[in-house]
């Protein structure tokens, strides 16, 4: 038997939306261990494009706090420590089936997604240097030629939106004193 949604003049409409877009714990039915979360594969080198594609895939199905640690794994004790088990899982096996298959063989044997993330994060997310002196030199020799101007400024807002994206990295200053 399927829950039935309430229609949208019933007075439970509202708490039954509340307990399933809220409910970080929940799956979907459409939800597997195989599932292609986003288009874009890990490979080593697109690691800021391709985690950005997975925070967002992450997000809409409420599921970024397994990645960010903002949700917690309860007490053994719990009733919800089996289902946060379950879902944090189902995050790893998202985030490896997002990655080339050499990458995804290299962290299969990870705890937590959290564990996972941070792993890769440190791999991959780091060296910004070169990729920044990229994305800056491809700014430098793009011209418009005989692009039409919608094109041209596409291709440069998309460069700017990267370079943007990286400027978020924070940068250590060290006190002088």
């Amino acid at each position: 038997m399927s829950e039935e949604i309430p229609d949208s003049n019933d007075s439970d409409t509202s708490r039954y939306q509340e307990t399933y877009h809220d409910d970080l714990l929940y799956l979907q039915s459409s939800d597997f261990p195989g599932m292609q979360l986003v288009s874009v594969k890990l490979n080593g080198s697109n690691f800021q494009k391709w985690s950005r594609a997975v925070k967002i895939a992450l997000k809409t199905k409420t599921k970024i706090g397994f990645i960010d640690g903002s949700c917690t794994k309860p007490a053994l004790t719990s009733p919800l420590h089996n289902q946060w088990i379950r879902c944090d899982n189902m995050v790893v096996s998202w985030l490896l089936n997002s990655m080339i298959n050499e990458l995804a063989e290299a962290f299969l044997y990870v705890n937590s997604a959290r564990q996972l993330w941070e792993e890769l994060t440190e791999r991959f997310g780091q060296s910004n240097g070169p990729l920044l002196y990229q994305l800056e030199k491809e700014l430098s020799e793009l011209y418009q030629e005989n692009d039409y101007v919608a094109v041209y400024y596409t291709k440069m807002k998309k460069l700017w939106d990267e370079l943007e994206d990286l400027s978020g990295v924070p940068v250590c200053v060290c006190n002088p004193n």
